[in-house]
């Protein structure tokens, strides 16, 4: 029969290993590489929504559609940077008709975003 550990004995194992100290060392050891990752990622999402923003204005897009579209982009994205051939041609298609269906975004501006995402997307 397994044994399932409960919520008090997963927040005591969290305690007895979250020692400031130790968490405070690891994060000075990485902290060069964490800035450079840091400047990279949010300079490639700044990016990609402002590829997308044109597109919004060209349709004429406001208010908080405007953040249903670039949260289509933003997920597209963080799945591009993963994956790319048929596995990123499938997300985005299935992406898209969870917004059209689920969302009632218009398939022609999740079109037009799709374009540009992948056209541009960072390689690594």
């Amino acid at each position: 029969m397994p044994m399932y550990k409960s919520g008090l004995e997963r927040f005591r194992k969290w305690s007895a290993k979250y020692v400031p100290d130790t968490v405070s060392a690891r994060f000075t050891q990485v902290e060069s590489i964490a800035k450079e990752r840091a400047q990279l990622g949010l300079n490639t999402w700044a990016t990609a929504q402002d590829l997308v923003r044109p597109i919004l204005d060209k349709y004429g897009v406001t208010g908080t559609d405007r953040a249903k579209y670039i949260g289509f982009a933003n997920k597209l994205l963080k799945h591009m940077l993963r994956h790319s051939g048929e596995s990123a041609k499938a997300f985005a298609e299935g992406l898209k008709q969870f917004y059209v269906l689920s969302l009632k975004a218009d398939p022609t501006i999740l079109d037009e975003i799709i374009q540009v995402i992948t056209g541009w997307v960072v390689p690594y």
